[in-house]
C-alpha cells in the first residue's frame, strides 16, 4: 500500500524512511530539474539569449577533421574505439592488425592537434581487455611526439572498499584474470604547460583544519580558505542506470555524462565562450555535458544511426 507521495516528481513509497531520503537527497527530483531547465531556456528565449550551438557531422573522421578550420577548439573530448572486436556498425573495424589501428589514431589525432587551440586540452578516454592490456598504454606511446601526457587520469568504475563495493561491476568468467574496473583517460597538450581549473571539479576537505592558511602571518588569524581541494587524477564515476542498451543508442562503449563534464569544467572552468569537439561522438555524452554546461560543441561520427540517436537524447533534455 502507498503511504507517501513525492509532490515534486510524484513518486510513490510505501515506507517513510525510503520517502524521507528521497526527499533528503542532494540531487532535485527529475520533474522538478526538467521543470527548472525548461524555465531556464524560456527565461533565455524571452530574453533574447541563444543557446550555444551543438553541431552533429556524419562521415570518415580523418575527412571531416581536416574541413574544420585550424586552432578552433578549447577542448577535445573523446573516445576512440579501442580496436578490441566491438559493434560499432558496417563501417568501422574494431579489430585491425595493431599497427594499422595505432597509425589510424596517429592520423587522427594529429588533426585533433591542428584543430586544438595552442593553450587546449585532449581527454582521450580509453579501455582495454584482459587480453589486449596494453592498449592505452600503446595509444600514449603512439602520440608521444605530438602531444605532451600532462595528466593521466584513472577513471574508476567499480571499487571495493572493505566488504563493499560501489559503481558498475561486470563480471567475467575467467579464472586467470581479474574484473576490469577501470580505464584510462589521457590528457594531451602541446606543451604541458597548460593551467588548469582544478577546483571547478575539487572536493570539499575531509579535514576543515586544512582550511587554515599555513603561512606564519595568517595562522593566528583563522582566515579560512575555500573548502575545495584538487579532486586528484582518480576518479570514481559511476555509469548512468539503464534498463535495456537501447537506451545508450545499441552504442557498445559509451561513457557517463559526468566523465565529460569533468573534463571539460578542467580544461575551461565555468566559461561559456568555449568550443568543444568529440571526434567520436557515438551516443552523444560529449554534446549532451556541452549543453548541461552552456557551451557550444561539435560532434563527429561515421554511424548514422548513432548521430540520430545522438540528437534525440540532446533534444530530449529540456524536453
Amino acid at each position: 500500500m502507498v503511504n507517501y507521495v513525492c509532490e515534486s516528481c510524484e513518486s510513490a513509497f510505501t515506507q517513510k524512511g525510503h520517502y524521507d531520503a528521497h526527499k533528503n537527497r542532494k540531487t532535485p527530483c527529475k520533474k522538478d530539474a526538467r521543470i527548472e531547465r525548461l524555465a531556464e531556456a524560456k527565461a533565455k528565449e524571452l530574453l533574447g539569449i541563444k543557446a550555444p550551438p551543438l553541431n552533429l557531422i556524419e562521415g570518415d573522421v580523418v575527412a571531416k577533421l581536416k574541413q574544420l578550420p585550424e586552432k578552433h577548439f578549447d577542448c577535445i573530448v573523446t573516445s576512440p574505439p579501442y580496436n578490441i572486436g566491438k559493434d560499432y556498425g558496417k563501417k568501422v573495424n574494431d579489430k585491425k592488425p595493431m599497427d594499422d589501428y595505432l597509425n589510424w589514431i596517429l592520423e587522427v589525432f594529429v588533426e585533433c592537434k591542428r584543430v586544438l587551440k595552442d593553450e587546449g586540452s585532449i581527454f582521450i578516454n580509453i579501455g582495454y581487455s584482459n587480453v589486449e592490456p596494453w592498449i592505452a598504454m600503446d595509444v600514449a606511446q603512439k602520440l608521444r611526439g605530438e602531444f605532451v601526457l600532462q595528466n593521466n587520469i584513472t577513471w574508476v568504475k567499480n571499487i571495493s572498499i572493505d566488504e563493499t563495493s560501489y559503481g558498475h561491476f561486470k563480471p567475467i568468467n575467467s579464472k586467470r584474470f581479474l574484473n576490469v574496473t577501470n580505464e584510462t583517460i589521457l590528457h594531451f597538450t602541446k606543451k604541458g604547460d597548460v593551467p588548469m581549473e582544478k577546483l571547478a571539479i575539487g572536493v570539499p576537505y575531509m579535514h576543515k583544519s586544512n582550511l587554515l592558511e599555513r603561512s606564519k602571518k595568517k595562522d593566528k588569524t583563522g582566515v579560512e580558505k575555500p573548502d575545495v581541494r584538487c579532486r586528484g587524477n582518480t576518479w570514481f564515476i559511476k555509469y548512468e542506470t539503464i534498463q535495456h542498451k537501447s537506451e545508450k543508442g545499441d552504442h557498445p562503449a559509451s561513457f557517463p555524462t559526468e566523465l565529460a563534464e569533468k573534463c571539460i569544467k578542467l580544461a575551461i572552468g565555468d566559461r561559456k565562450d568555449a568550443v568543444v569537439l568529440d571526434p567520436f561522438i557515438g551516443s552523444g555524452t560529449t554534446l549532451l555535458a556541452c549543453k548541461k554546461l552552456g557551451v557550444e560543441g561539435t560532434g563527429i561520427d561515421i554511424n548514422p544511426e548513432f548521430l540520430q540517436f545522438a540528437q534525440s537524447r540532446i533534444e530530449k533534455y529540456t524536453s
